[in-house]
């Protein structure tokens, strides 16, 4: 089990800032949060120069990329706007392929107005059975997120097992199930088998629902019965932390490692 962070945290960081963090901070690696105009340069826009020098300068300082985040999401009305999805992931799972990065973050997404559930559900499917062809022959998995309409983990096993595909998988990001009244066990045992990549962050739920984030340990998110969780399958994923403008790097990034290296210390047991 290993320490990563989504670049939310640090979006105007170059990607040799990001690099430097991590090592100084003790993350094995990094997940870039790509569509949304940040500066560390892993886009579909990059030339195939640039994708070797990316994936030279993360060789060079012993960090892997360990997800690109994208913004793709399937439950789209329009069939046309579906297969633009599509071809992009596609384009995702040969950039990732060229840095060196073996998962994609994608989205369900919501559930469009008039839309039933069940067929978002299989359009999502479809959607990521389509894509995850491309990635056949290369070692890169597109991991469908706890997220939007699929915070449920069975909501998100049932898009994961109606597609079918060994290239379609989970990034199970701990907090959202347990917001929508999931247990951490409950959701665990949905992904276990298919959990690849984990997003970490801790809130305080209040009453009526909404999530304030807080630093790691300091909520209600039970971060340490999830890698507990973990340990139990010999997960070899990452823990990445993903903050979305709530803190400075310089104060979450070191307590997150911090906190995460206890929880797997006492995990061993």
């Amino acid at each position: 089990m290993q320490l990563s962070f989504m670049t939310w945290v640090c979006p105007e960081w170059d990607l040799k800032e990001i690099l430097t963090a991590a090592v100084r901070y003790g993350y094995e690696a990094i997940e870039p949060r790509s569509e949304v105009n940040q500066n560390h340069g892993v886009e579909l826009g990059s030339t195939r120069k640039q994708r070797a020098e990316i994936k030279a300068m993360t060789d060079d300082f012993g960090v892997a990329l360990s997800c690109i985040a994208t913004s793709r999401s399937y439950a789209l009305v329009d069939p046309k706007e579906r297969a633009e999805s599509v071809d992009l992931t596609r384009r995702f799972i040969e950039l990732a392929d060229d840095v060196g990065c073996r998962h994609l973050r994608v989205f369900g997404g919501l559930t469009p107005e008039g839309m039933e559930y069940a067929d978002a559900k299989k359009y999502v499917a479809e959607s990521l059975r389509t894509a995850a062809e491309s990635a056949e022959g290369t070692d890169v998995y597109l991991c469908l997120e706890t997220h939007d309409a699929y915070c449920l983990a069975n909501d998100v096993m049932d898009v994961v097992n109606m597609a079918a595909h060994p290239h379609v998988q989970v990034c199970w990001d701990i907090m959202h199930p347990v917001t929508h009244g999931q247990s951490m066990s409950e959701a665990f045992e949905y992904v276990k088998e298919h959990v690849l990549h984990c997003h970490i962050h801790d809130g305080k739920i209040d009453a009526d629902g909404s999530v304030e984030l807080c630093p790691t340990g300091e909520g209600d998110i039970p971060h340490d019965e999830a890698v507990q969780l973990l340990s139990t399958i010999d997960f070899v994923g990452v823990l990445s932390g993903e903050w979305i403008s709530s803190f400075a790097p310089e104060e979450i990034l070191p307590q997150n490692a911090d906190m995460l290296r206890r929880y797997i210390e006492q995990a061993k047991g």
